[in-house]
């Protein structure tokens, strides 16, 4: 049965008494957290709302789980008989709906709009009560409104990034247009020489800039994209490892955006023919400085330019949130602690290498040690290692780089691809001298990291003796907790899943479904998959020459949890799907 409010129809602002009194009656919380919401949040200026989300109250519908801004704005939207409405940008006309109402007033208001056609204007709003401006805003826009509900941090943010990058770009183009003398080819060739921004157009695409590094990080992007394509520049975001299209400009704002970010990159703007690399140092907030590698080539229509975010939060993980289990956990620590040796880490681009090293690394430290790292290039800074970038242009190389450590007195060392003979090389030998070793390599799993080293020449008995073991991983999506929804198990997919492992298939699985709090996406975050495997003394005496991968699996089946089955076992318990698994391992 639904719950029936006494709602006030007077105008009037929400406190923090009336809301708590309406969770409790709706069951979201209890009157012990009602009465600890109200001594730690009493006297706060913020919308009540956003003080009870602060104070971190478990969702006692998911197991682990705290209540999200999200979740107590669609009680306020249902408490005041409204629709909640998430706030889209790829869905909502920025440019018509920007035009309807001034900025300073949605802004004093704090309502947002979001919607128009000839008869409506959809307006959200956190204050479902104090309406009073409805009359004025229908006297401006000429046009009936609808109140929707949406959090006040989201209109906020939303308010700053629609109206200056639809500012921005409105203006940009008017003096570009007023300039505009008429002749392609001139134009085509001022572009060409144009080095820098000056003037207004330097101040609208700063603030593109700076609306574009903030979008990105609170939507979670790992990566920027900017991709010139016929008539349109595309920006999209890589987020949880998959990429999405955000926002289109106009190929002349998109050219003005780039020249911008290669002069933060430290690029040659005039450059255009071969590709780049370059750095970004940006403050997002207060307390928070962001890294940013970026890198262009040159295409078709023009310069791509694509940015990779680097948490700072990534120097602060340790081995515990790498994602093992307890077990090989355990076996790692072992495993790194040796006085010699080499530890290798294998997977993808962008399967978690680097984090699981930094942790590793990170557990080692101590005043009694000296860690050297080579790195290309070095993506999480730490103080406390001594860390070197690959520079090919002045002959630094990861081969070099280990030749010139081995007179730095190390006691550990960390290179950060093993690519080429003389690398492996230089890695052997290191670790025969009474050194540590780790590094990586790109390879499918953990054993065909023995066959990858004997492709690059390194004899089997070197191997024997300085390899102690491999970890293989990838990362996988997360489903959303939320919306993902129980299915009957696809016995053709769990066989392709697990071949050529028998494992008991279960009779449900789950698998995404798309909510407002994923953005439709079924998933939020993203988890370690793994295979951890030790060089025990029967693998030594199997490794020769020529011996075949399939020959090294059936020598070590049993000894290790394979990749495939520790996937299948997040399947089973419900924490990803069997499709986001054979995405990525198949």
């Amino acid at each position: 049965m639904a719950l029936k409010f006494n709602l006030n129809k007077s105008p009037r602002v929400l406190t923090l008494d009336e809301v708590l009194t309406g969770l409790v009656q709706s069951g979201i919380i209890n009157s012990e957290q009602e009465v600890f919401i109200q001594k730690k949040k009493g006297r706060s200026h913020h919308h009540p709302l956003v003080s009870v989300f602060e104070c971190d109250i478990p969702d006692r519908r998911i197991e682990g789980r705290t209540l999200t801004l999200e979740d107590l704005m669609r009680w306020l939207a249902t408490y005041s008989d409204n629709e909640f409405y998430t706030i889209d940008p790829l869905k909502i006309d920025i440019e018509k709906v920007t035009n309807l109402l001034p900025k300073a007033y949605v802004k004093r208001l704090g309502i947002l709009p979001v919607e128009a056609d000839e008869e409506f204007v959809t307006i959200v709003t956190s204050e479902p009560f104090h309406l009073v401006w409805i009359d004025e805003v229908e006297r401006i826009t000429k046009k009936k409104v609808k109140i929707k509900i949406a959090s006040p941090t989201s209109i906020s943010s939303s308010l700053e990034d629609f109206y200056t990058v639809r500012k921005a770009v409105s203006k940009l183009m008017k003096d570009r247009s007023s300039s505009s003398s008429g002749n392609p080819e001139l134009e085509k060739m001022m572009s060409l020489g144009n080095n820098s921004l000056h003037g207004s157009d330097e101040q609208g695409i700063s603030g593109i800039v700076d609306w574009l590094f903030q979008y990105a990080w609170e939507e979670r992007a790992s990566d920027i994209h900017l991709e010139p394509k016929s008539g349109v520049g595309v920006v999209r975001f890589r987020i949880d490892g998959t990429l999405r299209v955000v926002y289109k400009f106009d190929p002349e704002i998109m050219l003005s955006v780039l020249s911008r970010l290669k002069i933060l990159s430290d690029m040659k703007v005039d450059e255009k023919r071969k590709p780049q690399d370059g750095r970004i140092k940006r403050k997002i907030d207060e307390n928070r400085i962001i890294e940013i590698r970026s890198s262009t080539i040159p295409t078709h229509y023009g310069e791509k330019l694509v940015m990779r975010i680097f948490d700072p939060k990534m120097a602060d993980k340790s081995l515990d949130d790498v994602g093992m289990s307890e077990k090989d956990l355990r076996v790692w620590k072992e495993m790194s602690e040796g006085s010699h040796g080499i530890v290798l880490v294998t997977g993808p681009t962008g399967s978690g290498k680097s984090t699981t090293l930094h942790a590793t690394l990170k557990h080692l430290v101590s005043p009694e040690v000296n860690i050297c790292t080579v790195e290309d290039p070095i993506e999480i800074i730490n103080d406390e290692f001594n860390q070197m970038q690959v520079n090919s242009a002045i002959g630094i190389n990861f081969s070099n780089a280990i030749k010139a450590f081995m007179r730095q007195d190390p006691d550990i060392i960390m290179v950060g691809e093993i690519r080429d003979p003389e690398t492996s090389a230089m890695a052997i030998q290191a670790s025969l001298t009474g050194h540590m070793v780790f590094s990586t390599l790109h390879t499918n799993d953990a054993l065909g990291s023995i066959t990858r080293l004997l492709d690059l020449g390194v004899p089997p008995h070197l191997i024997n003796a300085t390899l102690k073991g491999v970890l293989a991983q990838r990362l996988v999506k997360v489903l959303c907790p939320l919306c993902k929804e129980k299915v009957e198990t696809n016995q053709a997919w769990w066989q392709s899943m697990t071949k050529p492992y028998l494992m008991k298939m279960p009779s449900h699985v789950y698998q995404a479904k798309g909510c407002p709090d994923c953005k439709d996406s079924g998933y939020r975050g993203r988890m370690s998959i793994y295979e951890l495997v030790v060089i025990t003394d029967k693998l030594r005496s199997s490794i020769q020459a020529k011996v075949e991968l399939q020959e090294l699996h059936k020598i070590a089946h049993g000894s290790f949890l394979p990749l495939r089955l520790h996937a299948a076992k997040k399947v089973i318990q419900g924490l990803t799907s069997i499709e986001e698994v054979l995405r990525v391992i198949v």
